[in-house]
């Protein structure tokens, strides 16, 4: 599990690897506002996760709210899953 600080440090990496929070946000398609609102609250959306782990190779579960990351990691819940 990360912690809040390793969230942020993973959205940072992304916005780095992404060329700044200009590119960054218009490659994303969100506004500067919304990642900064990531960062305050420690998390990237589900969604947003997905693609930051396929363009810039940063696992989702070091972006991701850790209370989904715990409930998807938990065998229960991916048997409800199917």
């Amino acid at each position: 599990m990360t912690t809040k600080e390793e969230r942020i440090a993973a959205i940072d990496l992304a916005i780095v690897r992404g060329g700044g929070i200009v590119k960054f946000c218009r490659r994303m398609g969100v506004s500067h506002q919304a990642v900064y609102a990531w960062k305050r609250r420690g998390w990237a959306p589900l969604e947003k996760s997905i693609v930051l782990e396929a363009v810039f190779s940063i696992p989702r579960s070091n972006l991701m709210n850790p209370d989904l990351v715990r409930t998807l990691s938990t065998p229960s819940a991916s048997a409800d899953l199917l």
